[in-house]
């Protein structure tokens, strides 16, 4: 199997944290090892949504870790390469050989390009995730879990690390 090459589809599901599905997608799997699960996706995909139908104009990789609170879905324009990272702060994954599970807890770091070779970034939905804070009674310890991987993110960034070094 060569570098890239991929392994089979699977489903992207992230859920709130009640357990509603809040988006659902097919995606093809590129890796799955002990450390790191990761997927692809074509634009013109059809994700489903809580809020209706949404169809990505992106291509994508999708990182997801059984060890962090947060995953990141790197998007490109087709034809036009890196467009940014689409992070979101979430529970670790769990991928059971069919499915990639996570909790998404409405905080998101976005990453784009400054318009050189470097990469900037900001931290949105804060309305979403305080409405989902007292919604669901995320308790101080989940807030803090939820800063800490912003900050974790913010880091990785700054240094270049996987998977924001290409």
């Amino acid at each position: 199997m060569t570098a890239g090459e991929a392994l089979g589809l699977v489903t992207v599901q992230g859920t709130n944290y009640d357990g509603s599905i809040h988006w659902k997608h097919p995606a093809t799997l590129l890796q799955a090892g002990p450390g790191l699960v990761q997927t692809q996706t074509s634009a013109g995909l059809e994700i489903k949504r809580e809020a209706g139908i949404f169809v990505s104009r992106y291509n994508t990789r999708g990182h997801y870790w059984p060890d962090r609170w947060f995953n990141v879905i790197r998007l490109e324009l087709p034809g036009q390469g890196l467009y940014g990272f689409y992070c979101n702060i979430a529970t670790p994954a769990r991928f059971d050989g069919e499915t990639v599970h996570y909790t998404d807890l409405q905080l998101d770091v976005i990453v784009r390009r400054d318009g050189g070779a470097g990469l900037v970034h900001s931290v949105v939905d804060e309305d979403e995730f305080e409405e989902a804070r007292l919604r669901y009674g995320y308790d101080a310890g989940l807030v803090a879990r939820c800063r800490a991987a912003v900050d974790e993110l913010i880091a990785m960034v700054g240094r270049r690390a996987f998977p924001f070094d290409g």
